[in-house]
């Protein structure tokens, strides 16, 4: 038990000589020149301001979405494989982009609302089928 305690105290010893009295690596300002993240002392930004620098996000993030398309077009072709499947990533993500700067206040014009909403908007998008439609099956 004697060496077992001396064991401990030896431990204990080298830890206070490592972290020190003020907490050693262990003390978050030991780190110098990190930054760490603060509060904007800018005042807050007016929803109309978001709302405009959201729609012209939207307006830009449509402009990169038409192109991807327009690429996906000119790679139909299989020795393009490759491209064709990032191509086609890309716009995928884009529409993406564009339900969530909807969502963050964008407000498109008709001919700009390009992309299906996301699937928890659609009145039929959470279930796999409709009753009462069209199975396949004419026995019915």
């Amino acid at each position: 038990m004697k060496t077992i305690n001396r064991i401990k105290e030896l431990v204990e010893a080298e830890l206070k000589e490592l972290l020190g009295p003020d907490g050693g690596i262990m003390d978050p300002g030991m780190v110098k020149f990190v930054p760490h993240r603060e509060p904007a002392s800018a005042a807050p930004i007016d929803s109309a301001d978001k709302d405009d620098e959201a729609t012209e996000l939207y307006r830009l993030a449509l402009k990169a979405r038409e192109a991807t398309e327009a690429l996906i077009v000119a790679l139909d072709d299989p020795l393009y494989d490759d491209a064709y499947e990032a191509a086609y990533k890309a716009t995928m993500c884009l529409r993406k982009a564009l339900n969530d700067l909807k969502a963050q206040g964008a407000k498109p014009t008709e001919e700009e609302e390009v992309v299906a909403p996301p699937r928890e908007d659609q009145p039929y998008g959470m279930t796999g089928f409709l009753p009462g439609t069209y199975s396949g099956n004419m026995a019915e």
